[in-house]
């Protein structure tokens, strides 16, 4: 459940987007104005109504005041109401809701801004669900703030004022009388509707974007969860979230009920006194007949601007809370910054990795006092366990992670005097999990190089071992995978990440298992690409398997995040202690 926090800090919360309003100020502002023009046209229209109906039957007693009545001008009064009131509502709809869509638009851009600078170890503390949530129903909750609670409130006090001097006009007394009954009513409900839906609110909106989050995720591994037989578990889970939910939404429905009850009540006393005001003035001849029923109407029609208010305000907690969630991803403060150019020049490309320590938030060592160096056109293997550092290795070489203490340099420039484009110039990168986006082969593959020409991405995908499976796509390169890349298998799509990174021109080559899932022998036929590939450039390969890595100059073994041993393959292999040794042993047994 969200922790509420005090009255203060609800407001604070909300004033970067109310803010962010300043740019489409026009339009929001002209949404107000037809709104505010369709409500006084309907106060007008059947106020005007009320009047006109009334004096018509006084009219009708006499054949001389029914002679001498003008029935014209206030029948074209009343057309004229009521197509300034259709206009005003449609100019309001139009107007409003660009407003609204373009200041959406502005948040999504501004959220997703934030997001981007964060290192996939900072993503990960949301989750793919939970950040999916956040774009889109915490977006969407604040589209009520300006449509139904800023706009609408300031309308109905407008509103409010207009409904007062129209009936001042004939009485001031009532005038006054109806104004400060309509204020007082737009002012009680809302406040009431806030201060008893806040917490249920806030609470619905939480449980709404955690049950988004988990079902997104659950359905991403319907196929796991089947497998092991915890599809129906899951299901319950997701089904008593949905009902803590529902609860929440049955509590607002109560509350909205009341503040319904609460309105109509003031409703029927406010009209009750200005009618039996207006009787009491008739009776002492000083207001005319006909305009009873014009106060009345007035009136009820004044009602129309406060009447949805409490049901928007009683909203506000959830979207208070959405704005606390959108505000704790855009204020995240990037785990990994990038200097805006680069603060040394690299001289070449050999990577020096000196005394590198990691450790994650939750105080797991990844890695210990790791020192290399990387001479430039080395291919190195770097080899270990799984659970060893390897992988958070490759991820602090390109910045992914940040380590505590030592330093990782490139050319003898650290890496944090590097730009982010210089950076990414200089390392092509295969991770162990492959992603495909939603565009055809060919556009998943020129990632890697946007100049590669189909014949060099088909000779590629051919000396990987991908003919056949090219062969059996009907459009080529320009079909399009499954999402993120499920149409492929495990083998498949680990080759066509490490041909989206041999396309690339980087000087160095980072390749997280290449070979994982694969038989020996595509294992070394795709080793044997990679190596002829990678002729004159940097090469660090992370496997777990010795096969094929005497072709490598260099091995590095890590064991429990530490540099266990580093040399050639052969020299490692000539000392039976040694772990690269060992495990070559086990492969001939």
């Amino acid at each position: 459940m969200p922790k509420h926090a005090n009255p203060s800090s609800r407001v604070s919360v909300l004033s970067p987007y109310l803010g962010q309003m300043r740019p489409f100020a026009a339009w929001l502002m002209a949404g107000m104005l037809f709104s505010l023009v369709t409500l006084l046209s309907s106060i007008g229209m059947i106020a005007l109504s009320g009047w006109f109906l009334s004096a018509s039957a006084l009219a009708g007693l006499t054949a001389s005041t029914a002679a001498a009545f003008n029935y014209f001008l206030p029948s074209a009064g009343i057309r004229l109401f009521v197509l300034t009131r259709t206009s005003g509502r449609y100019g309001e709809r139009v107007t409003s809701h660009e407003g609204t869509l373009r200041l959406l638009s502005q948040l999504r851009r501004h959220v997703y801004a934030a997001i981007e600078p964060l290192s996939p170890t900072a993503l990960q503390r949301y989750g793919s669900g939970e950040l999916f949530s956040r774009l889109t129903a915490d977006i969407d909750a604040l589209d009520s703030l300006y449509l139904r609670i800023v706009a609408p409130s300031i309308v109905a006090l407008l509103a409010i004022i207009g409904c007062g001097t129209l009936v001042g006009v004939f009485s001031p007394v009532i005038g006054v009388f109806a104004a400060l009954a309509l204020t007082f009513s737009g002012t009680l409900g809302p406040w009431l509707a806030w201060r008893m839906n806040h917490s249920p609110s806030s609470t619905w909106q939480a449980l709404n974007g955690r049950l988004r989050g988990q079902l997104i995720e659950r359905l991403d591994a319907l196929a796991e969860l089947l497998i092991y037989g915890r599809w129906e578990a899951e299901s319950a889970s997701l089904i008593r979230v949905q009902r803590q939910r529902d609860a929440a939404e049955c509590q607002t429905a109560r509350i909205w009920g009341f503040s319904q009850w609460l309105t109509q009540t003031l409703l029927g006393l406010t009209l009750t006194t200005a009618l039996a005001m207006a009787a009491w003035f008739i009776s002492h001849g000083r207001l005319e007949a006909p305009l009873i029923a014009f106060m009345g109407l007035a009136v009820l029609a004044g009602f129309e601007a406060i009447s949805l208010l409490p049901q928007a305000w009683q909203n506000v907690g959830r979207i208070q809370y959405a704005a606390q969630r959108l505000e704790g991803v855009r204020t995240q403060v990037p785990t990994v910054r990038y200097p805006s150019q680069d603060q040394a020049e690299p001289l070449g490309t050999q990577l020096t990795i000196d005394h590198l320590h990691v450790t994650f938030a939750d105080g797991t060592q990844a890695l210990s006092d790791v020192s290399l160096t990387i001479n430039v056109g080395e291919h190195v293997a770097l080899l270990g366990p799984s659970g060893s550092g390897k992988t958070t290795l490759l991820n602090a070489l390109v910045r992914f992670v940040e380590p505590q203490r030592g330093e990782v340099s490139l050319g003898q420039a650290p890496l944090f005097t590097l730009s982010e484009h210089t950076l990414r110039a200089a390392f092509a990168v295969a991770p162990q999990n492959i992603h495909l986006f939603v565009a055809s082969y060919r556009e998943n593959l020129k990632l890697g190089d946007p100049q590669a020409s189909d014949e060099q991405m088909t000779e590629l995908l051919l000396a990987l071992g991908l003919g056949e499976w090219l062969s059996e796509q009907p459009e080529g390169l320009d079909n399009y995978p499954d999402e993120g890349g499920s149409s492929l298998s495990g083998g498949q799509l680990r080759r066509f990440g490490v041909a989206r990174a041999l396309l690339s021109l980087a000087p160095i080559v980072l390749l997280d298992e290449p070979t994982e899932g694969l038989d020996d022998t595509t294992a070394t036929q795709v080793l044997n690409v990679i190596g002829q590939r990678c002729q004159g450039r940097t090469l660090l390969l992370v496997t777990h398997r010795p096969a094929g890595l005497t072709q490598l100059d260099r091995i590095a073994v890590l064991d429990r995040g530490r540099l266990l041993e580093a040399g050639t393959p052969q020299a490692l292999l000539a000392k039976p202690k040694s772990y690269f040794c060992k495990i070559n042993q086990r492969v001939v047994l």
